[in-house]
C-alpha cells in the first residue's frame, strides 16, 4: 500500500508538536490543545459542522483571515477522529496535550484545553436540556480551566494530581458527549448509569 493512499493518510497520528508548529507558521493565536477542546466541544453540543463551516469557526478561533491548506487538513482530520474517539465504547479518547517533561506545561495544556471546550461547547449551542452530570462536569471544567499551573513542580506527588484531574477532564468531556448526543438523536450508547431522557 503506497503512502498516498487515503486509508494510510488517514491513519497518520497529529501530533501535539505538528500541529502547534503549523498554527505558528499560520500565525494562529492559540495552541493545539485549546483547538482540540474547541473541536471536541462542539462535538459535545452535537453540532456536526460541515468543511466551510469548520473553515470558519477555526479561522475565527485561531484569528486567522484563512486558515492555510495543511493546517485545514490536519485540522478536519483531527475533527473526525475525535468525534471516532468520542463516540467510541471503548473510551479511547484523550485530549490533544503537551508531552513536555516539564509538569507545569503540560497542566497549562490541560487548563487550555477546558478553556476550548467550553468555548466549543458554547458556540455548539446545545438545544436540548442539559442532565444534571453533564451541568457539573461543565461546572468543574470552568473551574479547572481557570487554575494556575505554573506553579507545577516535577515530582511524583505533583504528577498523579495531574494525572488524576486530566482522567477526570478527558472522562467529563467524554460524559458529556454521551448525554448530549444520546439525547440529541439516540445514535450513541448513553453511560450505563446516566439517567435516560424520555
Amino acid at each position: 500500500m503506497s503512502p498516498s493512499t487515503p486509508s494510510a493518510a488517514s491513519a497518520r497520528e497529529i501530533s501535539f508538536d505538528d500541529l502547534a508548529n503549523q498554527i505558528v507558521v499560520a500565525g494562529g493565536k492559540i495552541g493545539p490543545s485549546e483547538l482540540h477542546g474547541l473541536i471536541c466541544g462542539l462535538l459535545a453540543a452535537g453540532a456536526r459542522p460541515d468543511k466551510s463551516r469548520w473553515q470558519k469557526e477555526l479561522a475565527e478561533f485561531l484569528d486567522l483571515d484563512a486558515v492555510p491548506a495543511d493546517l485545514l487538513r490536519d485540522a478536519l482530520q483531527l475533527v473526525e477522529r475525535s468525534q471516532q474517539d468520542l463516540a467510541d465504547n471503548n473510551f479511547s479518547f484523550q485530549p490533544l496535550l503537551s508531552s513536555s517533561d516539564e509538569l507545569a506545561e503540560r497542566g497549562q495544556t490541560l487548563c487550555h484545553w477546558c478553556e476550548g471546550f467550553l468555548h466549543g461547547f458554547g458556540i455548539g449551542k446545545y438545544a436540548g436540556e442539559l442532565l444534571p452530570t453533564s451541568s457539573e462536569a461543565l461546572k468543574d471544567l470552568a473551574e479547572i480551566a481557570q487554575l494556575n499551573a505554573s506553579d507545577l513542580e516535577n515530582n511524583p506527588e505533583q504528577e498523579l494530581e495531574l494525572f488524576e484531574v486530566q482522567e477526570y477532564v478527558r472522562m467529563a468531556a467524554l460524559n458529556i458527549f454521551v448525554e448530549c448526543n444520546s439525547a440529541a438523536d439516540g445514535s450513541e450508547t448513553p453511560a450505563a448509569d446516566a439517567p435516560t431522557l424520555h
